[in-house]
């Protein structure tokens, strides 16, 4: 089956591709044409990424969209392009993942079926059907929303320091402590002027400082290296979102 995993950014589309490598064997697409033989996907812009996973005749386009507010686009392509256009070779399935940041978990899903057209009901974690009749074709295609349920910025950070958190309580101490270093200094006023002036800053800010003190000869990598300096891969929480992808991208319409 043919999937297409939206997401927020660069390092989101990083780490599902790992995971969908490390914990499901899924490898870099070699064979595009033979299982995207009708349409592909491509960026909109210079900030949008594509990265193609499969695993056997399963495969997956894992498309960063850029940013949180910026799945309109790409969804609208999607009905436009790879189902309007093609009712009787559709994309089987298509995954949301994405941070819900200060939002309501309700209005998040509300925004996303509104961006279907209101013709499906999504749950968070949940596969529902959105179904269409095309030119005498009926479409049934899976939509899987994934929602990381933080109040801050940066999913896969927040997901990853969750991760070391549930480890060991030595783990809960240095996380709880780094947050707090790390908003001290936001709360200077002198420093809160010049550095840390963004949401997404303070969170990275925070995993670099849980990093430090877990993995102090990681602490200076690019977030690749960071992510592979903790088990993150045992991880029941980590797990509880992703494992939700991997079954997305790999079970047929009921």
């Amino acid at each position: 089956m043919r999937s297409i995993l939206l997401c927020e950014g660069p390092d989101d589309l990083w780490f599902s591709a790992y995971y969908l490598h490390k914990v499901a064997g899924w490898d870099t697409c070699n064979t595009i044409n033979d299982l995207w033989p009708l349409y592909k996907v491509y960026p909109a812009n210079r900030k949008q990424l594509v990265e193609y996973m499969s695993k056997g005749i399963d495969s997956v386009a894992i498309w960063c969209v850029a940013g949180k507010d910026a799945f309109d686009l790409p969804i609208a392509t999607i009905l436009d392009k790879f189902i309007s256009a093609y009712p009787f070779d559709p994309v089987n399935s298509i995954v949301i993942l994405r941070d819900r940041d200060t939002d309501t978990e309700e209005s998040v899903l509300a925004h996303i079926s509104a961006l279907f057209c209101n013709k499906v009901t999504l749950s968070n974690h949940s596969t529902s059907v959105y179904s269409e009749s095309i030119d005498g074709e009926e479409v049934r295609i899976n939509i899987t929303p994934v929602l990381i349920p933080f109040n801050d910025c940066g999913a896969i950070e927040s997901l990853l320091m969750a991760s070391i958190r549930e480890e060991n309580t030595e783990g809960q101490i240095i996380v709880d402590e780094a947050c707090s270093y790390i908003d001290g200094l936001v709360n200077n006023h002198d420093v809160g002027q010049l550095y840390l002036t963004h949401a997404r800053e303070i969170i990275k800010a925070k995993f670099a400082a849980t990093i430090a003190a877990t993995n102090p000869g990681h602490a200076t990598g690019l977030f690749q290296d960071l992510v592979m300096s903790c088990p993150w891969e045992k991880s029941e929480y980590v797990k509880s979102h992703f494992d939700v992808i991997v079954h997305a991208v790999t079970t047929p319409i009921d």
